[in-house]
């Protein structure tokens, strides 16, 4: 495919002060999700705060960990069930998953959902990375 030999630079935490580059493979999108090509990652304070101490508040890195979540990214490609995106289309990313089914998450209020799983808060890896798989309707397209 459009992806053969290629490898997926990421930026990993291993430890406070200790920021590597490694090359992983390429994920692959499952059921809802998409390969987003990244195009734009911040550094948030968060980003920070693992990068100098090894945790950020009650999250504490305890193995190596991708950082990034303040992200844009093109859609490279498509798992099963995805309708309202196609390859190439530009995105943004809501990087707080959540569980879709609590009070929270079906009143509208999903940023209260008690069982998010947050991009780049461990044990999730973030998206500074070439490559980065994210639940589809969490990615929101952007205008031309």
């Amino acid at each position: 495919q459009v992806m053969a030999g290629k490898k997926n630079l990421c930026t990993v935490l291993w430890s406070a002060g200790d920021l590597r580059l490694e090359e992983r493979d390429i994920p692959r999108p499952g059921k809802r999700q998409v390969l987003l090509s990244m195009r734009s990652v911040g550094i948030c304070g968060s980003d920070v705060h693992f990068l100098l101490a090894g945790r950020c508040g009650d999250f504490v890195l305890e193995s190596p960990m991708v950082l990034g979540h303040e992200c844009s990214g093109e859609v490279s490609a498509i798992g099963e069930g995805v309708t309202h995106l196609k390859i190439g289309d530009r995105v943004a990313i809501e990087p707080g998953v959540t569980c879709r089914v609590c009070f929270f998450c079906k009143s509208g209020r999903y940023n209260l959902c008690p069982d998010v799983k947050f991009c780049s808060a461990p044990p999730i890896d973030g998206a500074l990375a070439r490559y980065h798989v994210h639940a589809a309707d969490l990615c929101f397209k952007l205008p031309d």
